[in-house]
């Protein structure tokens, strides 16, 4: 039965089937054989060319010398090639309790995101000289998550306690060890007996732990950015390559920075930055299609009785999760807006982006497709950047729109990882009016419209 099964993944030949079949068999997999038949099956297939994943990267930084500046949470999307055993120079090892263990490594990024600090675009590669190392390694027999993330960052001991910090603004090595105990301790009582867990099938047992430091060649609009101090970005696999699809379960396949704030050098060396511990997290994902375009139109805000038209343009990012252009209903998520305009009401400069998350506030929706065109409905949860805060919604815009004339019209095309890339035209309104709040959850405007026009380019 699994050879035809295999047979038949060869023949359909879709890329999102494939993977979600793959994602499948290992589950399967663990209710048959138990968490260490899964974990080394997923040791034993891999090949010796690197994977290529296509990620959503989000990470608060702080621009700028000082960790008590502002903050800003930039989402970055892009390829990231991953090497690892066993390719040659990576190695495989059994370790004291039986569990087995490979070596991986980041080394090349082509992630792009936008920050409303610094104006303009920002980059993030790898660094030529400092490597992002780490390891997939095998969990205990038995255990699987008790809740829905890794542990969580530890205390922000340069910004909430600056008088304990060591140079610059770092944190004392004293309170770092207190930190990283608690995280171990936080990290040891998460590993539970699958008795224990409520709700999760044992097929969906989580099988292997994954951890690399991380390193990165931020490229700037006021020079380039990067880190020495290595952030852990840690999380939980169930494949290989990592794929977070929309069936996966929350906090799987989803990675996390720990150890935050660590600081950002700039050329001579100097602290002239900072990524900060409000937000650190990555996941890959593997649509159907990328839509990449450029965003125009308006927003209609109201403070009490004061209105105001904000024009806004910009780049966005919507990844189409179903085949585009095939009659019949498809998602889609709109994954990146960075559109930037000027408002009176919100005293300057703002910059409206999709909100980040991988568990709620998903900006998705469904088109339904006759032939090059589509019609349908999507949620939007949006930020605002303003010069005095960060405002968001917390309940979404309801957006209808069409899309016309799509076609792909290139691949993006690394190694394994081959999406298409789909152009055309789309128009987007909405009219329900939705309130923005600040971080302490007050009011400050409402969106009651907005009117926005898509099309080629980015």
């Amino acid at each position: 039965m699994k050879k035809s099964r295999m047979v038949m993944l060869v023949v359909a030949g879709c890329l999102i089937a494939g993977a979600i079949s793959l994602v499948g068999s290992y589950r399967a997999e663990a209710a048959e054989g138990g968490n260490g038949a899964v974990a080394s099956r997923l040791f034993d297939n891999l090949t010796t060319e690197p994977d290529v994943v296509y990620l959503i990267a989000n990470s608060s930084v702080v621009f700028g010398p000082d960790p008590h500046g502002r903050s800003e949470e930039v989402t970055f999307v892009g390829p990231v090639t991953v090497p690892k055993w066993p390719m040659k120079g990576y190695g495989r090892r059994v370790l004291p309790d039986g569990r087995q263990q490979i070596d991986i490594e980041l080394t090349q990024s082509e992630l792009t995101g936008e920050s409303y600090v610094l104006h303009g675009p920002v980059v993030l590669g790898e660094h030529p000289d400092l490597r992002s190392l780490g390891t997939i390694t095998e969990r205990p027999r038995g255990t699987a998550l008790a809740s829905n993330d890794v542990p969580g960052p530890g205390v922000d001991r340069a910004v909430r306690d600056p008088d304990k910090g060591a140079d610059k603004g770092k944190p004392d090595a004293a309170a770092t060890d207190r930190e990283t105990a608690k995280g171990k301790t936080a990290a040891a009582a998460d590993l539970k007996p699958r008795a224990s867990i409520q709700g999760i099938p044992p097929a969906e047992e989580v099988p292997a732990d994954f951890v690399v430091e991380r390193k990165v060649l931020m490229t700037t609009a006021k020079g380039i950015l990067y880190n020495e101090t290595a952030v852990p970005v840690r999380g939980r696999i169930d494949s290989i390559p990592p794929i977070k699809m929309q069936s996966t379960p929350t906090g799987v396949n989803t990675f996390r920075g720990m150890e935050l704030p660590v600081a950002l050098l700039d050329k001579e060396g100097n602290v002239n930055g900072w990524f900060y511990s409000k937000a650190h997290m990555a996941y890959a994902v593997l649509p159907a299609a990328i839509q990449r375009s450029f965003i125009s139109g308006t927003l209609q805000l109201r403070s009490g009785e004061k209105t105001e038209t904000v024009e806004v343009s910009g780049p966005a990012e919507i990844h189409h999760l179903g085949p585009p252009c095939t009659n019949g209903k498809a998602t889609v998520e709109v994954m990146v807006l960075a559109l930037r305009g000027r408002s009176a009401l919100l005293g300057g400069d703002v910059m409206v982006t999709e909100t980040f998350s991988d568990r709620d506030h998903f900006s998705r929706g469904e088109v339904n497709w006759s032939g090059s065109t589509a019609t349908g409905t999507f949620d939007l949860f949006v930020d605002v950047y303003t010069p005095s805060a960060k405002l968001a919604t917390n309940v979404p815009l309801l957006v209808t729109g069409e899309f016309t004339d799509e076609k792909a019209s290139a691949h993006l095309h690394k190694a394994k990882l081959d999406l298409p890339l789909v152009t055309g035209r789309a128009h987007f309104t909405s009219d329900a009016a939705r309130s923005l709040y600040d971080e302490a959850e007050k009011p400050v405007v409402q969106i009651t419209s907005l009117d926005l026009n898509m099309a080629d380019g980015r």
